[in-house]
Parts: C-alpha cells; sequence; structure tokens
C-alpha cells in the first residue's frame, strides 16, 4: 500500500510507502472511523481536501491504540494530509495492493 498527494492534473507532490501502512488500515474498525476506516486495501480510496480533516481527526482518535511502526506510517499520512490542506485540487490517495 501507498500514499500520495495529488494535484487535479495528476502531479504527484508527495508519497509514502511506509512498511507499515497495510497493517495500520487493516486494524482500523469500520464503526467510529468512517474515512479511514474504508480505506481500501485492494483499490485507490482518493479523499479531497475537505475530507482530509476528518483523516486528521480520525488519526488523531487512533493514535493511542497504534503501535511505533503504525504511529509511524500514521504520521507520514498526516504530514500528507496537511499538504492537501494547503490548497485546493490536491486529493490525498490511498493506492491499495
Amino acid at each position: 500500500m501507498s500514499v500520495l498527494v495529488r494535484t487535479y492534473s495528476g502531479e504527484v507532490l508527495g508519497r509514502s510507502e511506509h512498511r507499515a501502512l497495510g497493517s495500520l488500515f487493516a486494524s482500523v474498525p469500520l464503526e467510529g472511523f468512517p474515512f479511514i476506516g474504508h480505506v481500501d486495501p485492494y483499490d485507490d480510496t482518493i479523499f479531497n481536501r475537505l475530507q482530509v480533516n476528518s483523516i486528521l481527526a480520525e488519526l488523531e482518535k487512533l493514535g493511542s491504540y497504534l503501535g511505533d511502526d503504525e504511529m509511524a506510517a500514521a504520521i507520514e499520512v498526516i504530514d500528507l494530509a496537511s499538504l492537501v490542506s494547503e490548497r485546493p485540487h490536491r486529493y490525498l490517495v490511498f493506492s491499495g495492493d
């Protein structure tokens, strides 16, 4: 799994391929996490700039339950989500295997 920031035109502004991304999202329950709980591990899941605020809130809520590797992966996702928040027409793309 990888996560990237993509613009409307397709330019990639940032990427994470942290080894714990798969386990991070596999461990998220569906209930209580309507955004990150529904990241598809086998296909692309795309969030826009407005949805990224919910992603950040859910990662913060999940943070205390994460191990070191998953926390490191979450921090990379948070950094990418912050990049999406900076300007319109940017998307946070979770690319499944």
